[in-house]
């Protein structure tokens, strides 16, 4: 759904909410008055200040549980949502939790429980504030809307958190104290969370004020890498710091990184022995030749649930940071962060990156962005993480004890033992295919390029990788709309130290209209056995290579987020839903389903 009709609120309807409004004054101050029709307690609109679109309905000493919220459909065409909440959430909470109310707008939900061995049902109304996106550099920013092109009837119930990236007019007031090579530090952004419905509706957005302050050091920096915990919390990293909250907006922790190490984005991954992998830089690191620099996204963090240090993986002791044959074929208008207009479509010359200045820009050594991690996953069957980097163009598997176990990449400029640990292609059936250092020939597989996240699928045996396709064979096409990015799904066999690609989806079904530069994410559901992926930034270089979300006017091509999701080993997608992320003046950068009941237990 486009656009929705604002409809008057009048807070107050029937005798459920007979009383929200009334106060009394007694001997503790003014507080909300319960009449002798509520069913409960009375209503709290977000009740942390984190999560707008939120309410909690209080108990008002009533002992309930098996709780079930539903927030009503606002018309014909929308989606309710549905959730049980589990009964010590309750006392967590403070009351029933109320998640997916619909902004500007005069939402109606029911609450149903069991008290007294008897099942109740009440019935709420209750209006939630418009959408709020704060202040970006764009002043006319306003909440990016959804087209719906297909979902099936199955998947009618998905809900889809995406993450932008956009700038905020006051970005960048605080730098380390490294002048030589600061760091990353001043990539600063007002935090965009929302969740979409299936209907194209925001149904839950974060408070960008609340969460974000560009003049505070534990406060500033993107907020990225959401991923849900076990515990059904929101985890991400930001700045200098990473934290967990409830769906609801209420935070759980706020952690400032371990205190050798600076500059957390892209992912917060919480693993299966409860801590927590975050992708990280190091400060006043001294390198072999005794320069001190500030490191750019090269090392990964383990960290357990108090914030304190278990280990850590130095990027630039296990790989190669000199190696540049992945660097020389970036399009240097679109290094991730640094996108930089008057370089669309060029490469880096060798005298680019090697002689660059030292701080977050693309090239080789230490001190320079010559790796840009973006993804961290973990397999506890051999206690190993496993990487994608976008300025390698590779994926890797790094064990506890920091050997490389295998490497998903082209093998050009692979030296010594990393060159042993280059993945071979193979067929179906074990054969391997004609390949040179850059690219196989007369089959389907291509390896990944400039790559956004690398996930093992335990269920499967496989994992999945976003094929960005920048630096496509380690070179730049002839025509800018001759590039693609893809879904692609591979089985690595260790033992053999060879891969097999099992599926895509992008090349021939988008095309250059899915073709995403930067950002984006392909995850498997294991609920639907499906296969989720978004395309999150589409349409950044417009839709003749130009450079479309910088330029406001209809042009060019407009930045969009393209979310598919796939039943396994589809190729037709059961949903397909875009969003205009230019109306943000910003990118996509990650998307997530999400399950309230599972994060209300």
């Amino acid at each position: 759904m486009m656009f929705k009709k604002t409809v008057l609120a009048t807070v107050v309807a029937g005798l459920a909410m007979a009383s929200i409004n009334a106060h009394s004054a007694g001997l503790y101050g003014m507080k909300p008055k319960v009449g002798p029709n509520a069913p409960l307690g009375y209503i709290v609109h977000d009740p942390y200040g984190n999560a707008p679109l939120t309410a909690l309905v209080t108990l008002n000493n009533h002992k309930i549980s098996d709780v079930t919220v539903t927030v009503h459909a606002d018309d014909k065409d929308g989606v309710p949502i549905t959730y049980d909440v589990g009964d010590m959430r309750l006392y967590s909470e403070g009351g029933v939790p109320i998640f997916g109310l619909y902004p500007d707008f005069n939402n109606t939900f029911t609450v149903s429980y069991s008290e007294g061995g008897e099942k109740k049902s009440a019935e709420y109304r209750f209006y939630a504030p418009d959408v709020d996106v704060g202040i970006n550099q764009n002043q006319w920013a306003k909440a990016p809307t959804a087209e719906v092109h297909h979902v099936d009837p199955e998947f009618k119930d998905r809900l889809y958190f995406v993450n932008f990236t956009t700038a905020t007019t006051k970005e960048a007031k605080l730098t380390h104290n490294n002048v030589t090579a600061q760091g990353a530090f001043n990539w600063d952004g007002t935090p965009a969370f929302l969740i979409y419905d299936t209907a194209g509706d925001i149904r839950w957005f974060m408070n960008p004020h609340t969460t974000h302050d560009p003049s505070h050091f534990e406060k500033a920096g993107y907020a990225m890498g959401m991923n849900v915990t076990a515990e059904g919390n929101m985890a991400w990293v930001q700045g200098q710091g990473w934290k967990e909250m409830t769906l609801m907006g209420r935070m759980i922790s706020e952690h400032s990184l371990p205190g050798d190490f600076i500059d957390a984005s892209h992912e917060g991954m919480p693993i299966e022995n409860g801590n927590y992998l975050l992708r990280v830089a190091k400060k006043d690191y001294k390198r072999r030749d005794g320069k001190i620099v500030n490191t750019i996204r090269d090392h990964i963090i383990e960290v357990d649930a108090r914030g304190e240090l278990v280990d850590f993986w130095d990027l630039n002791e296990i790989l190669d940071p000199m190696r540049d044959a992945a660097l020389l074929s970036l399009d240097a208008g679109a290094v991730c962060l640094n996108i930089d207009v008057d370089k669309a479509g060029h490469q880096a010359t060798a005298e680019d990156i090697h002689e660059a200045p030292y701080g977050d820009i693309h090239g080789v050594e230490t001190g320079r962005n010559w790796v840009h991690v973006n993804s961290v996953d973990y397999d506890p069957e051999d206690d190993s993480i496993i990487l994608s980097s976008r300025h390698q163009s590779a994926v890797f598997k790094i064990t506890r004890d920091k050997k490389v176990k295998w490497i998903l990449g082209a093998p050009r400029g692979w030296k010594g033992e990393l060159a042993d640990k280059v993945l071979t292609p193979v067929d179906k059936r074990g054969k391997k295919l004609n390949c040179d250092d850059a690219r196989c020939y007369d089959t389907d597989f291509d390896y990944s390029w400039t790559s956004h996240t690398a996930y093992k699928v335990d269920e499967k045996g496989t994992l999945t990788v976003f094929d960005n396709g920048d630096g496509r064979y380690l070179e730049q096409p002839t025509f800018p709309t001759d590039k693609y990015s893809r879904a692609v799904e591979y089985k690595i066999d260790e033992d053999k130290m060879t891969v097999q690609q099992v599926w895509e989806y992008g090349k021939d079904e988008l095309g250059y209209e899915g073709y995403s530069p930067v950002t984006s994410i392909v995850k498997y559901q294991a609920d639907k056995d499906s296969v989720m992926t978004h395309f999150a930034s589409a349409g950044l270089f417009g839709v003749g290579g130009g450079y479309g979300n910088l330029k406001m006017d209809e042009t060019t091509g407009k930045v969009k987020s393209i979310i598919t999701e796939h039943r396994y080993g589809e190729t037709k997608p059961a949903v397909r839903i875009d969003i205009d992320s230019h109306r943000l003046f910003a990118t996509g950068y990650r998307a997530q389903v999400i399950r309230p009941s599972e994060m209300m237990q």
